[in-house]
């Protein structure tokens, strides 16, 4: 038996055994239950497993920090549940609406994240590749790269789908079909761009990279589906319950369902516009300055939408831009403890955090290092804020969505407004503030010495 698999059954037994699972997925660093009895969870016992970094029992999920290994641990949990797949039980989902929203983005977004942030590498390729004039636009090799980096996020309600229908606990299969009949429209030229239907203009080929609408034609397509499953006998349910659940559906969500979504989309973010507008220096100073404390209990992926959503709808996003120095502001205080650590083991443990924070993962920073000598992850909050001040300033944009913030994407700051070369100095001084402040603190008081409680 393997090590990954001994600790999946470990996770497992702790979280209150198989049948205390309602769903679980991971992000970058996490696993994410959503558990029917949190009382049967044993923190202790967790917390002696050798992986477990630290438990953010939060609202909407029960989370595991593990850091860069979660991926092989979450599969060997799933492996070991597809073996002891408990009897399916109708749940009532707990908490207050704003948990149950946190937990259901969580679920829907999470699971592809590592190939976005993939993609936005490969895209920031492209677009060095374009401004740079490496190669003709029109030639065989920037032609497979810009399919690469743009074919995920026009057919993002394909990913949707999948996470979606095991979300509202629908079939999947079904839920492709009914996004992919979405998308399909803006692959043939001969659709027309709107059909107008008792005064009213529906517009068939919005659907490239929707996000909203997705989720919403997958939630309706569950209840839909679960409606037929009662009426059809079982002898012909295999065929007619896609069938008639692709037809109502289809038709529903081009007429009613998939408009109005547009339409919130378009309203989300016009009013986060809003209030950037208001004040871009506050706003960019303000959400830096907090935006790790997102990650630290755990709901950071309720930012994803938004991005999301602004880049369908504006083509460029500024709250991205921002969080890149609430990043760098913890990767600045984790780099300066390097030089206050007063033995090997703190010294290697700030080394490590710092490389996953240079990559965009700060949780082996937060945990390991600044959170557990609080004034470093207030220097980290500092430099983020100036940083996130410049951002707003200088009304810096990211025309493509970063998932995963590092160095390597800043190439998705070019765009027809490019201000990349102001991005790269925020997050400078993000990063330099609180190192600067981090070894300077530490030499004087010495802080490394006496960890908080």
């Amino acid at each position: 038996m393997t090590t990954y698999s001994q600790l999946a059954q470990q996770i497992i037994k702790h979280v209150g055994e198989t049948g205390n699972i309602e769903h679980i997925t991971h992000c970058a660093t996490r696993l994410r239950f959503t558990l029917k009895d949190k009382n049967k969870v044993n923190p202790e016992a967790l917390y002696g497993l050798p992986e477990v970094v630290k438990l953010v029992d939060s609202p909407s999920q029960f989370q595991i920090v593990i850091g860069p290994k979660v991926d092989q641990v979450f599969s060997a949990i799933k492996e070991l549940l597809g073996e002891q797949t408990p009897v399916a039980e109708e749940t009532t989902a707990q908490g207050s609406w704003v948990s149950r929203l946190l937990a259901t983005l969580s679920a829907i977004f999470t699971p592809y994240i590592g190939v976005l942030a993939g993609v936005g590498v490969v895209k920031g390729i492209v677009v060095l590749l374009q401004t740079m004039n490496l190669v003709d636009t029109h030639s065989y090799v920037f032609t497979v790269f810009n399919a690469l980096s743009s074919g995920v996020f026009v057919m993002l309600p394909l990913f949707i789908a999948v996470t979606a229908a095991e979300r509202f606990k629908t079939n999947k299969f079904t839920a492709l079909a009914l996004t992919a009949a979405m998308i399909f429209p803006l692959t043939d030229p001969g659709v027309p761009g709107a059909f107008h239907i008792m005064g009213l203009a529906l517009n068939v080929k919005i659907y490239g990279g929707a996000v909203i609408p997705a989720v919403f034609a997958v939630l309706f397509l569950s209840y839909v589906e679960r409606w037929l499953k009662k009426i059809i006998p079982e002898l012909a349910a295999f065929v007619f319950v896609p069938c008639l659940s692709l037809i109502i559906c289809g038709f529903v969500v081009f007429t009613l369902i998939g408009p109005i979504a547009d339409y919130v989309g378009v309203g989300i973010a016009n009013g986060y516009a809003w209030l950037y507008n208001l004040s871009p220096v506050i706003s960019g100073a303000l959400l830096a300055g907090i935006g790790q404390l997102f990650v630290v209990f755990g709901v950071h992926w309720g930012i994803i939408p938004l991005a999301l959503i602004n880049i369908q709808v504006n083509g460029y996003d500024t709250i991205m831009a921002m969080f890149m120095s609430a990043v760098m502001g913890q990767f600045g205080a984790a780099f300066g403890a390097i030089f206050i650590a007063r033995n090997l083991k703190d010294k290697q443990i700030a080394i490590s955090a710092s490389i996953s924070a240079f990559f965009g993962i700060t949780e082996p920073a937060l945990y390991g290092v600044n959170l557990k000598y609080r004034m470093l992850f207030v220097f980290g909050c500092i430099g983020a804020a100036l940083g996130g001040g410049i951002t707003g300033l200088l009304g810096v944009k990211t025309y493509s969505f970063l998932p995963v913030l590092n160095v390597f994407e800043l190439g998705l700051f070019s765009g027809p407004d490019s201000k990349m070369i102001y991005e790269v100095f925020a997050i400078i001084v993000a990063f330099t503030v609180p190192a600067v402040l981090t070894i300077v603190y530490g030499k004087t008081r010495k802080l490394v010495a006496s960890p908080a409680s």
